[in-house]
């Protein structure tokens, strides 16, 4: 089995671009640095030095890229193996570079090394250092040379190390926004198959009450009800208009079934039609109304759906004035249902108020934010 951490590691490796410009931007600050501090202590020919100074900054550059080309085959290691590799590789950088700064400055083209002003101990530090001997001299300056090659092998490891964490968020981030996904689609079909399971129940209690036409009549608008629904993405939103609609044909089938007690009405707002919401949200209040108010009714209920803007919120509401002591205590699944959605794809920005009336009945209140371009 494969390491999840190991293969989001191996999708990210700092760009050879990236490098290149890292080395030539520590270079260029030495050679700058050195040239301006041998010009303020008005060293006795630095400016014949430049040219020197530039070629080894030159093989300063290739070395440091020597050791990018072998720091980059760790990457996918562990950081431990990385930090030692770097550290390790530095010291063989900062020997060759030292070496040809040697060659450079004290056997090709050996320029004063002592400044212009300043005390005699001066020059005989530099002529001390070159009795020494070119292994001593090659040595002493590999170690000053190693602490400035190993920042920019700790500043790659950095942009590496850095470059797998925004790798890491951002497949963390995939791997949420997969998963809320996947729960929007959970609790979308969670609605389908209650309904149909009503509906079926009803088709059946019209044919043995020897209703077929009514039986007829519903078989074809639950035909329409699920063709139009399952058509839809169940994790993209719908303009309300298009949920108004499914409502209107559900509670058509709905009305074959009680024909003397329900009654629907619908006051939707222009504009609110043209928000977006989740689809089939209101479903599994409106079922609840019909299950819960209507069906025990003795009487006729009336069932209101109503949409209309408050600001930035886009507010529904569905209320029938049935029995709402009946109605509390069978509500709860398609309820929660409903706040799952709304977290899922809302979060704290949308709620859902439910409960019984003063006038007597049921009455559920959703607020989202108003969407208009996401459907």
């Amino acid at each position: 089995m494969s390491d999840p951490a190991h293969a989001l590691s191996s999708r990210f490796t700092v760009s050879p671009r990236v490098a290149v410009l890292s080395i030539i931007g520590f270079w260029a600050f030495y050679f700058a640095s050195v040239t301006l501090r041998a010009w303020i202590m008005d060293y006795s020919g630095h400016l014949d030095m430049l040219d020197n100074r530039a070629w080894v900054s030159l093989f300063g550059v290739g070395f440091t890229y020597l050791l990018y080309r072998a720091l980059r085959p760790l990457e996918q290691r562990s950081l431990r193996i990385r930090v030692a590799a770097a550290f390790l590789f530095s010291i063989v950088a900062a020997t060759a570079y030292s070496s040809v700064n040697y060659l450079s400055f004290y056997v090709y083209d050996p320029t004063p090394h002592e400044p212009a002003p300043g005390p005699p101990t001066a020059k005989a530090e530099v002529v001390k250092k070159i009795e020494k001997g070119p292994g001593h001299m090659i040595a002493e300056n590999a170690i000053h040379w190693y602490f400035f090659i190993t920042s920019w092998a700790v500043l790659y490891l950095a942009l590496s190390y850095a470059g797998a964490v925004r790798a890491s968020e951002r497949e963390g981030a995939r791997l949420r926004a997969a998963a809320q996904t996947a729960e929007l689609r959970a609790l979308r079909y969670q609605v389908n198959p209650h309904f149909l399971f009503n509906a079926l129940n009803s088709i059946s209690s019209l044919v043995m009450s020897g209703r077929h036409a009514d039986a007829e009549a519903m078989i074809l608008n639950l035909s329409t009800f699920f063709r139009t629904s399952l058509a839809a993405e169940p994790t993209e939103d719908v303009p309300l208009a298009d949920e108004i609609a499914l409502q209107r044909l559900y509670l058509e089938i709905e009305a074959v079934r009680y024909p003397q007690r329900l009654r629907s009405v619908f006051d939707i707002a222009p504009e609110a039609e043209r928000a977006c919401i989740p689809g089939l949200l209101l479903q599994p209040l409106v079922e609840n109304a019909i299950k819960h108010g209507v069906a025990p009714a003795r009487r006729p209920v009336e069932v209101l759906v109503r949409a209309w803007i408050d600001g930035l919120q886009l507010v529904i509401e569905v209320i029938d004035d049935g029995d709402a002591a009946q109605e509390t205590k069978g509500t709860c699944v398609g309820l929660r249902n409903v706040r799952d959605r709304l977290n899922v794809r809302f979060g704290d920005a949308a709620s859902l108020a439910a409960g019984p009336r003063a006038q007597g009945g049921f009455a559920a209140k959703i607020r989202i934010p108003v969407v208009a371009h996401g459907c």
